[in-house]
């Protein structure tokens, strides 16, 4: 059931686990799917992000392509190709200059950078993968999440998260195959030229 309201809340791009809570317990199609019955409330928005913590990104890489095979032989595969694009996320935390982004991701290697002042496991640590970019004469300190869709049912095939300069095409690419047909037309954007 976490599993099913994971790829939901990707699949729907809903922003948040409460939000997520919600409208599992606004919508009978989500309820269905979950096969929770109408009186049954949702599991509550951190048990979500409890379960996410567990899950590690290579896993939910390996769930998202073998829900895509099964898709494949339902005949559901991608048909007509892949369109990607990227939004700008912004940095939960604030700018700091190159240098003291390189001496806290050297830090952040080494034991004692894993764990607070009381020698437990760190439970937040600062983003270090944030960056500049400008965007309509505009400058962003953040992150770009990249996205692959299949054009013709409008599946959700890749995800990544970078730092704010980069483009990603070929990795998003490459991991919208979920069959041995290859990808014969991928559209996006100028950026991704």
């Amino acid at each position: 059931m976490l599993l099913k309201s994971m790829l939901l809340q990707k699949w729907f791009h809903i922003p948040s686990d409460p939000v997520l809570e919600n409208q599992i317990n606004d919508r009978i199609s989500f309820k269905k799917l979950l096969c929770l019955s109408l009186d049954k409330p949702s599991p509550d928005h951190s048990t979500f992000s409890r379960f996410r913590s567990r899950l590690s990104k290579e896993a939910m890489i390996q769930l998202k392509n073998e829900i895509l095979l099964q898709f494949a032989h339902k005949g559901l595969s991608i048909t007509e190709g892949i369109a990607i694009d990227a939004r700008l996320v912004k940095s939960a935390s604030r700018p700091i200059s190159n240098t003291d982004i390189r001496k806290r991701k050297e830090k952040s290697n080494t034991p004692e950078g894993k764990v607070d002042k009381q020698s437990n496991p760190l439970k937040f640590s600062r983003d270090l993968e944030s960056d500049w970019t400008v965007k309509s004469d505009t400058p962003h300190y953040g992150l770009k999440e990249h996205a692959s869709v299949d054009v013709k049912s409008g599946f959700v095939l890749a995800t990544t998260l970078t730092p704010a300069y980069s483009t990603y095409l070929p990795y998003l690419t490459i991991a919208s195959c979920h069959t041995k047909n290859p990808i014969e037309i991928v559209y996006g954007e100028k950026g991704y030229y």
